[in-house]
């Protein structure tokens, strides 16, 4: 019974590369949650073949029949998992060199907000990673800081002079602090503001 809400989910089907990276993310944590993974996870020498033929049986009904074709004559949940990644999984040097010009032409000012910037960012990282490109934490947390406007000047200066260690979560946790204050101010002089000019004088 534990398990019948992860059972009760929709899982989107693999189609192709261009869902690739979510599917992947998506089984991953199914078959975690049914303790099954250990079927698919190289680190495991030995498989329970019970187990084995569940995982693969989850593992290939959550794939379009039109991909079949590269996984019907693996034996293990294993071989499918691997066999769908060798097909699906953009790896090579262009896909490395397009995400990372997307990551460095990434601006606070071609996104609509200060969230949308550093989902963007992070999420080009996440899936560089994915592809076992390394992303140091530090470098990623200092060019956030490097898409931002001049106006954000003393945001970094007071970074840079408080002597805390840069990291992406800490950049990015305080941008969006600063946004939330500055809205805030924004809000409460625009407030003030209707508060003058609605006394009336009698």
């Amino acid at each position: 019974m534990a398990n019948s809400g992860m059972n009760n989910l929709q899982l989107e089907k693999l189609s192709g590369r261009e869902n690739y990276n979510t599917w992947k993310f998506a089984v991953k944590t199914y078959l975690e949650h049914e303790d099954l993974w250990q079927c698919v996870d190289p680190e495991t020498k030995e498989v329970d073949p019970k187990k084995d033929i569940k995982a693969k049986s989850k593992i290939i009904l959550l794939v379009e029949p039109t991909n079949y074709v590269h996984i019907e004559n693996a034996k293990t949940a294993r071989e499918v998992w691997k066999n769908l990644q060798n097909v699906f999984e953009d790896s090579g040097l262009s896909r490395k060199v397009g995400l990372l010009k997307d990551l460095i032409n990434t601006s606070l000012d071609s996104c609509a907000s200060a969230e949308e910037y550093v989902n963007k960012i992070m999420t080009i990282a996440h899936k560089l990673r994915n592809i076992s490109f390394k992303v140091d934490d530090e470098w990623l947390g200092t060019l956030i800081l490097a898409g931002l406007p001049e106006n954000y000047k003393p945001v970094i200066m007071g970074i840079e002079s408080s002597g805390v260690k840069i990291s992406s979560d800490f950049i990015k946790t305080r941008l969006l602090q600063e946004v939330k204050v500055s809205e805030s101010s924004v809000f409460f002089t625009k407030n003030k503001q209707n508060a003058h000019n609605n006394i009336i004088i009698v």
